[in-house]
Parts: C-alpha cells; sequence; structure tokens
C-alpha cells in the first residue's frame, strides 16, 4: 500500500513540476542590432539577431508590378547623425544601432524553427526630407501569423519632433493579448495618415514615404524541454494505473 501511494505522489510531483514549467515565462532576448555594422538590405536579404531572423522587403506594390530587386531598409547607427544622408532626416532619441524600412518597404521577422513573443519594441518616422511640421504622420504596423495560422495586426501612431525638429523614437509596449501570442512570423510596415482618418502603404500622394525606424524588439521563446517533462508525467501516471489494476 505504502508503495502504491508512493508513486503515486511521485508521478503527481513529475505532473505538477512540468507544468510548473510550462508556465514558466519563456526565455527573454532583445534584438537590439548593436552587433551589427551599418549595411544595406536589398529585397530579400537578410540578417540575425535576438535569436531572430529578419528580411528586408520591397514596397507591396512595386513587387505586384513584377520588380524582384531594390533597396529594402538599412542598419544605421543612431551615434553618426549623418548616417542617413544629407536630405533624409535621422530620428533622434536612439544612439544605438537601428533598423530603417525604406521606400513604403517592410520586414518580415521569424525565429528559426521555432514560434516567439513579441512584448515591446521602439519606433520612430523616418521623415523622406528634413523640415516637416510636427505632428504624426503615420503608423507602424505590425501583421503576424500565429502559431495556429490566425492572422492578427496591430497598428500605433508614429511620435511627433523633439524641440530640434527631428522625430523622435518611442516606446511601444504591445497589450497583453498580443504579447501572449506565439507567432511564427510577423512583417512590419508604415502607414501614411491621409487627413481623412485613413493610412495607406503606398500614398498615392506621398508615394515611398511611408518610413520607419524600430529598434529594441524585446521577445520571448519557449523554454525548451517542457514538453517532453509534461509527456514523462503522464507516462509515469499511466505506469502507476497499469501496476493498480487487479490481476485476472
Amino acid at each position: 500500500m505504502n508503495r502504491y501511494f508512493t508513486r503515486i505522489k511521485l508521478a503527481a510531483c513529475t505532473l505538477a513540476g512540468a507544468a510548473a514549467m510550462l508556465a514558466a515565462p519563456a526565455h527573454a532576448d532583445v534584438a537590439s542590432f548593436d552587433s551589427l555594422a551599418p549595411m544595406v538590405y536589398n529585397h530579400g536579404e537578410q540578417f540575425h539577431d535576438g535569436g531572430l531572423t529578419f528580411t528586408s522587403r520591397i514596397s507591396a506594390y512595386v513587387q505586384s508590378l513584377g520588380v524582384v530587386d531594390g533597396l529594402g531598409g538599412e542598419i544605421l547607427s543612431g551615434s553618426n547623425p549623418n548616417s542617413c544622408g544629407a536630405v533624409i532626416d535621422c530620428p533622434s532619441g536612439n544612439s544605438s544601432m537601428y533598423y530603417a524600412g525604406w521606400n513604403d518597404g517592410s520586414l518580415d521577422v521569424t525565429r528559426p524553427g521555432g514560434l516567439y513573443s513579441l512584448h515591446s519594441l521602439r519606433f520612430s518616422f523616418f521623415a523622406p526630407v528634413g523640415g516637416q511640421p510636427d505632428g504624426s504622420y503615420g503608423q507602424l504596423v505590425l501583421n503576424a501569423i500565429t502559431a495556429d495560422g490566425s492572422s492578427v495586426q496591430r497598428r500605433a501612431d508614429f511620435a511627433g519632433q523633439d524641440a530640434d525638429g527631428h522625430f523622435m523614437f518611442s516606446t511601444w509596449n504591445l497589450d497583453g493579448d498580443f504579447a501572449g501570442l506565439q507567432l511564427r512570423s510577423m512583417n512590419i510596415s508604415a502607414c501614411l495618415f491621409d487627413g481623412l482618418g485613413g493610412c495607406f502603404n503606398m500614398a498615392d500622394w506621398a508615394p515611398y514615404a511611408a518610413q520607419f525606424a524600430i529598434d529594441d524588439l524585446d521577445v520571448a521563446v519557449p523554454l525548451p524541454g517542457t514538453a517532453p517533462l509534461l509527456l514523462l508525467g503522464l507516462a509515469g501516471l499511466a505506469a502507476t494505473r497499469r501496476r493498480r489494476a487487479p490481476r485476472a
């Protein structure tokens, strides 16, 4: 009798431990781009940071015309105010490396071999030219595919300008519903306000101007090995039940 209850306790403890690990916070990482050098990325070219794979994409409209090449984005240094060139105005509030998406382009985000969740990121509007009037010119757009194949979208307004007229980086803390999702993939893009309540990419009145900058993607990935532990606990419980069964 004592041995039987001991087996029950062991199986229960195994199940409880596995369940606790499944409920534990996932491993966290941050894609800060600080390990990357300044680099231009054309359509389809990839880079890796924070356990994620990033794929640069040109404008969806341009792709629909059959174009399969072109500039998608660039890794820039926030510590170098001249890294954006003579015309384009670099955003302020970031002295580290960041990614800039150009000309209505976008950025695909995946994790090799697995799922991930996104909790927050930093982002800014990337003005095509300097000297723009202050205000929010559009939104950053996240289009994600979840583990079960569902499509989910989130949008956030770009911040305005600082006292020197530079568009600013701001932090976007994703809502709990989105942050709790396990994502297969995500596409990051921008849209421009039309003044009538709409936000478009590509905008007829301002083509190739829906540009964005992102940094510090705070992601989490499932802890490895939790599923096998749960299966081990279930197997232990099944074995205990078999031993308990009366003999013929």
